[in-house]
């Protein structure tokens, strides 16, 4: 971030919606020393509307807090990772489905994630609002603050709905204190799809720039790809469009059509590396805060992050990316039964980027939708671009596919290069379980995940519960 930062702070105090209870909740502020809700709801200035642009690229990091909760859920849930505590036994019992009592939906666990994704998205709705009621930025202007909005609304939508899956969301959160009521999976996911091509649609009126700065993740610096023009900016949303659109494929009546003009308009076809794409961005120096997800080697700490020790297990013996775990050298002793030799280390720096999404996820994206059953199907295409993934890691399949390989067996290979090249970024738990394929986290050989030390037998959690503030709300409220 840069120095706007810190008047995205003081005017996130405004847009701070929560304060751990429901989503819909709105802080009265009348305090001299900030601005009020109102100066920036009715004819905000272009200052005011670039504090609110940072203020919603800080918040789709969310600031420091969800980021951690999105990547521990999904990561453990998905056996990715094992989360650790020293203490405190929910992180085994709720992540890793131990017991008869099911995840708890009134603790830490079930709230954060959607506390803070729902604050992200509360001020990206700010932005919105306060676009639509001013007249002191050009129309040029506002579709770039619309299309910013829009698009980081969506992405924060995204985050929820995979964790809540088919539970549902709020869609319509217009009236923060008379919010609708919870739409089932298929509609959010329709919502989500709407917030996006209407951010496009923005972003294509939006001129040749965007009105507000963009943090350094947006400029990529790498083979002079960059997202911080509408054009740019555009290729993003659309590379967010194609990771919605697969969970849309996988639906009944989906269509694997719309990942592949997703990814037309998005940056897939760009030069350089696999790993180009926007990433969150982070500073050691305050008030910006340090990357959340960066954890020093042989950490002991009371919460300690490890990789599954089925990563090193299935990983292909010259796959490079080995390199994202480490052997640990001090032992962490088990803890609720449940320990592993490696350390994840994805960041090598509390200032390391966390990636928001790449070019190599828009390859397997596009492989997928190439191997998949529908008019779309184009089963050399699919192998070339899976391949071209596995040969940049060293990591081809021992029998080589072909053309006239089954669609299942390049499934399954693409499966592989996703669950590596995109390890602990929150979708190996959302991909097997979109193709009903959950059953890949069983122990080998069983029908069942790991049991611990102790004894005690996992089972795979299919979504997290709805947060108990949130019911509560809907019966006050019918």
């Amino acid at each position: 971030m840069n120095k706007t930062f810190i008047r995205a702070l003081l005017l996130g105090s405004v847009v701070a919606s929560l304060s751990g209870c429901s989503y819909v909740e709105i802080n009265k502020l009348d305090d001299p020393n900030f601005p009020t809700l109102a100066s920036v709801l009715t004819n905000a200035t272009k200052q005011q509307l670039d504090y609110l642009a940072t203020g919603t690229f800080s918040d789709m990091r969310t600031n420091v807090d969800g980021i951690v909760w999105y990547h521990q859920l999904t990561g453990a849930i998905g056996r990715e990772v094992y989360v650790l505590a020293g203490s405190d036994s929910r992180y085994a019992t709720n992540l890793l489905g131990i017991g008869t009592a099911g995840f708890d939906n009134n603790n830490f666990l079930s709230g954060r994630y959607y506390t803070t994704y729902s604050s992200s998205r509360r001020t990206a709705r700010i932005l919105a609002q306060s676009t639509a009621n001013t007249s002191l930025v050009t129309d040029e202007q506002k579709r770039g603050y619309l299309a910013l909005a829009k698009t980081a609304e969506a992405y924060d939508m995204m985050v929820l709905s995979d964790l809540q899956y088919e539970n549902g969301l709020r869609i319509d959160v217009t009236d923060p204190l008379k919010p609708g009521k919870i739409r089932a999976y298929d509609d959010v996911l329709a919502a989500i799809k709407a917030l996006l091509d209407d951010g496009a649609k923005d972003l294509a009126a939006a001129g040749t720039a965007l009105p507000f700065p963009l943090p350094s993740g947006y400029a990529a610096g790498t083979a002079g790809v960059s997202f911080l023009t509408p054009a740019g900016f555009l290729k993003v949303n659309r590379a967010l469009a194609a990771r919605l659109a697969v969970r849309r494929a996988s639906r009944p009546n989906g269509s694997y059509q719309e990942v592949l003009d997703a990814l037309s308009g998005s940056f897939i076809n760009d030069a350089g590396a696999l790993t180009i794409g926007p990433r969150f961005t982070y500073g050691g120096t305050s008030p910006d805060v340090v990357n959340p997800l960066f954890q020093a080697r042989n950490f002991t700490g009371s919460v300690v992050t490890v990789a599954h020790p089925s990563f090193r297990r299935d990983i292909r013996a010259t796959d490079t990316r080995i390199s994202k775990i480490a052997a640990r050298t001090a032992a962490l002793p088990p803890r609720q039964g449940f320990s592993s030799a490696d350390d994840v280390v994805l960041y090598a720096t509390n200032t390391s980027p966390i990636p928001i999404i790449k070019k190599e996820e828009l390859v397997l994206l596009s492989a997928e939708a190439h191997a998949m059953p529908g008019p779309q199907q184009n089963l050399a295409l699919a192998v070339t671009e899976v391949n071209s993934v596995a040969t940049a890691y060293d990591a081809l399949r021992p029998t080589p596919l072909t053309a006239t390989s089954p669609s299942a067996d390049i499934l399954d290979e693409i499966l592989y290069q996703r669950r590596y090249s995109l390890f602990f970024e929150g979708q190996r738990w959302v991909d097997l379980r979109r193709l009903n394929q959950l059953n890949r986290l069983n122990v080998p050989g069983t029908s069942l995940p790991e049991v611990s030390s102790t004894n005690l037998q996992t089972t795979i959690v299919r979504q997290l519960p709805i947060p108990f503030a949130e019911v509560a709300w809907d019966v006050a409220n019918p």
